[in-house]
């Protein structure tokens, strides 16, 4: 039985919106042959007269940078085919033969082994690199962990008769890819029946494809609820500590905006069994869901952080009048004993009852003054 195994792993940086154009596709492609000692990169653009022959996505690399794909020797592993992203996200993949479901679990576990000390230095060295640049972001805490495998999806070509798993037979998302060719999406594992060997690569593509749309959405979410924690343990007592809260959850929804416009342009060039496989995996993994959760979750923390900023407002404004009321009664208190004194003053050339009179007209209107303010106060 042949198998494909995939495994998806991450940098310890990420693509942020600060930073548009071909420059990081380019810093990553020298940080990758610096890094991985061995890597063979994969050839360049095929030659073609036509613009779409291949139907490449050519917006997705305009705003994140091509990625770099290529091959590795391992050793006690064998080649791998590895490919590095911009977005920090980042896959291997080998093709296996066995007997049976059993020799596969016990192989991809012996791969584990052997290949995660490797990841672990090409995740060190090509993230120091790329964070060098400038061009890219650390990963924040709340990401998974970087520099290990994730987890082995298993691609199944014709799986024999009781060694497909029920992850597919049983609970899979079955899609026809062409005639009589059909494929099963479940967790960890996609079998491929009857499909045509030249046609793999484009179920492959699809595969990481989707993955790389789980753990966008997956982070994303993690990122959002990550920033809703702090704000508990943020001062809201200044206006500029709630402005620096606000700019740093700007800057998070700006950088998913970006990774969702590349993913958007590169998904419409995902084509044939790529989009099968998509298509497949966005039902099992219920990803309309999840990204109807991750629209709630940044419209409540854009809530909270308008809140928070008019209630700081409030706060300011409310100690502003304080302050206003006590500097307006010391200076009524002060008028008072002018006017007392105006009143009782012996060295004046005003007689006493001119005096009184001049007072009783001053407090008058100020009376007046101060009720028709309240009444027009009490309408409003």
């Amino acid at each position: 039985m042949q198998v494909v195994l995939i495994a998806p792993f991450l940098m310890r940086f990420r693509l942020c919106a600060n930073t548009f154009g071909g420059a990081v596709g380019r810093a990553l492609r020298e940080a990758v042959a610096e890094a991985v000692p061995g890597f063979s990169p994969q050839a360049g653009e095929l030659d073609s007269p036509l613009l779409f022959d291949y139907h490449m996505s050519t917006g997705g690399s305009r705003l994140s940078g091509k990625k770099t794909v290529g091959t590795v020797d391992v050793a006690d592993a064998g080649l791998l085919w590895c490919r590095f992203e911009p977005s920090g996200y980042c896959y291997v993949m080998q093709t296996i033969e066995v007997p049976d479901k059993e020799a596969m679990h016990r192989r991809e576990r012996a791969l584990v082994d052997r290949i995660n000390p490797h990841i672990a230095r090409w995740t060190d060295g090509v993230s120091e690199r790329m964070l060098a640049t400038g061009l890219v972001d650390p990963a924040d805490e709340a990401a998974m962990d970087p520099g290990r495998l994730l987890w082995w999806h298993r691609v199944l070509m014709d799986p024999p008769q009781g060694q497909e798993p029920g992850a597919t037979r049983v609970y899979g998302v079955e899609r026809k890819i062409h005639d009589d060719a059909y494929l099963r999406f479940g967790d960890g594992f996609t079998t491929l029946v009857r499909l045509p060997r030249h046609r793999i690569s484009e179920v492959l593509e699809g595969v990481m494809a989707a993955t790389s749309e789980w753990i966008a959405v997956d982070e994303a979410n993690r990122l959002v609820s990550a920033r809703m924690l702090r704000l508990n343990d943020a001062r809201w007592g200044r206006v500029t500590d709630v402005d620096r809260q606000f700019t740093a959850s700007l800057k998070l929804s700006k950088d998913l905006a970006l990774r969702e416009m590349v993913r958007l342009e590169e998904s419409r060039y995902t084509v044939n069994a790529g989009a099968v496989v998509m298509d497949a995996a966005m039902e099992r993994w219920a990803m309309d869901r999840e990204r109807g959760v991750l629209e709630v979750q940044l419209q409540s923390l854009r809530d909270i952080l308008e809140f928070h900023r008019t209630m700081t407002q409030y706060r300011r404004d409310e100690r502003r009048n304080r302050l206003l009321f006590v500097f307006t009664a010391i200076t009524l208190l002060q008028s008072v004993l002018v006017w007392y004194d105006f009143a009782h003053e012996a060295n004046n050339t005003l007689a006493p009852a001119t005096r009184l009179a001049v007072v009783s007209v001053i407090v008058a209107l100020t009376v007046v003054v101060v009720v028709s303010s309240l009444v027009i106060r009490r309408r409003e």
